[in-house]
């Protein structure tokens, strides 16, 4: 029996799953943002969740802002990015985290730096770009991959090529990546520069709206208390008046049936006294019986 139990419960440890999935949020979107999932194309809007095998679609104009836990992305306009793996490791609580880019361009911040065995990755059909813990951007076009490291180091190399062949890249740096050709590693261009200032500018614009209408939000609840406390406070009011009036009527109803029946007696009381006094008027010959004189004469 011992024995079962043992295996029993070995059995069940074996089961338990090792890895369990990540999901993503879309925190703030702009213009024309689609998921495909399964095949399946729906309209993206603020709140919906980001799984692993997902694709995630933006218009001209648009863009798609998704955290996950500690690490964020934004998905720049005209681009497509699938969620190719969102996994957490049940063991260490440590994270892998892989996006494919078929074409346009992505922002990434992790914002803590990343342990043995995790993962945070960025690949496009040309490139592949890992971090520990930075902020980069990743485009993809015509073939071509641009990776463009903003803060902390990025490691790049070509897709399909050996690891050793990763390029270490440095803040203020950006690599140029094409097939069959060496990664050009330069200072970030003017481009980036402004690109880069104005997803930040974003982020801050973002946040501060965020705080704006948390504000606002606070303020509405807080007026809202107040005057649910107010009209609270104006039923107890008003209850207390309809209490007091019914109240009010209610005495004033026993008063006046009590007036009624104290009229009431005093009227038959003022009978009783008319009969008695009407008694005492009455002529007592009329009511004396009427005596027949005795005749004394006899017949003689």
């Amino acid at each position: 029996m011992l024995m079962a139990a043992v295996t029993g419960f070995i059995s069940c440890k074996k089961d338990q799953p090792t890895t369990v999935n990540i999901e993503g949020l879309i925190n703030f979107m702009a213009g024309d943002v689609k998921i495909v999932d399964g095949g399946k194309v729906s309209d993206a809007k603020v709140g919906d969740t980001i799984k692993q095998g997902m694709t995630v679609k933006t218009g001209s104009r648009a863009v798609a802002d998704i955290y996950f836990g500690d690490s964020f992305i934004r998905i720049l306009e005209n681009s497509s990015v699938v969620m190719t793996e969102l996994i957490r490791n049940v063991a260490d609580n440590g994270e892998n985290s892989e996006f494919y880019i078929e074409n346009g361009k992505m922002f990434s911040r992790v914002t803590r730096k990343l342990v043995d065995g995790e993962k945070f990755r960025v690949s496009t059909p040309t490139s592949v770009a890992g971090v520990r813990g930075t902020e980069f951007i990743v485009s993809e076009e015509n073939g071509k991959s641009n990776i463009a490291c903003i803060d902390g180091v990025v490691v790049v190399k070509e897709q399909g090529s050996d690891d050793s062949t990763y390029k270490e890249l440095e803040a203020g740096k950006e690599a140029d990546v094409e097939k069959g050709k060496p990664i050009s590693v330069t200072e970030l261009k003017e481009q980036n520069r402004a690109n880069i200032k104005k997803i930040k500018d974003d982020i801050r614009a973002i946040r501060e709206d965020i705080r704006r209408k948390f504000e606002e939000q606070r303020d509405e609840i807080r007026q809202a208390v107040i005057d649910e406390r107010a009209k609270s406070k104006q039923a107890v009011e008003d209850q207390k008046a309809k209490d007091k009036a019914n109240i009010q009527a209610i005495k004033d109803d026993i008063k006046g049936q009590q007036d009624e029946i104290k009229a009431d007696l005093s009227a038959k009381k003022d009978e009783q006294l008319d009969a008695v006094k009407d008694l005492k008027k009455t002529d007592i010959k009329s009511v004396v019986p009427e005596i027949k004189k005795f005749d004394s004469t006899l017949n003689k």
